[in-house]
């Protein structure tokens, strides 16, 4: 996602495991657990740019089990504020 043009900033991924779709491509210790390894990712952004980026997934990625859902955020922010760094391109102005 970081390699897009725009990239998308701020999704957070993480480790978890699965229990549907079957076992057929499960290792041999996700059997015997009964569990099979996943990475989820997790970003808030506008509707339309998340219909895009689920294209560009498709198309890059065709993974024949990889899933998705979009649910509405109602509210988004920080309880403090962080200060501007002069790394990420949004907060330049206020870096000079």
């Amino acid at each position: 996602m970081l390699s897009l043009d725009p990239p998308i900033p701020g999704f957070t991924t993480w480790d978890a495991e699965g229990h549907g779709f079957g076992f057929a491509s499960a290792t041999v210790s996700e059997r015997v657990r009964g569990r099979v390894k996943k990475n989820l990712i997790t970003a808030v952004i506008e509707r339309a740019e998340a219909e895009n980026l689920l294209q560009i997934i498709a198309q890059k990625v065709p993974v024949p089990h990889l899933t998705f859902w979009i649910e509405p955020v109602e509210r988004f922010g920080r309880l403090q504020p962080l200060k501007p760094t002069c790394t990420n391109p949004v907060d330049r102005e206020t870096c000079q």
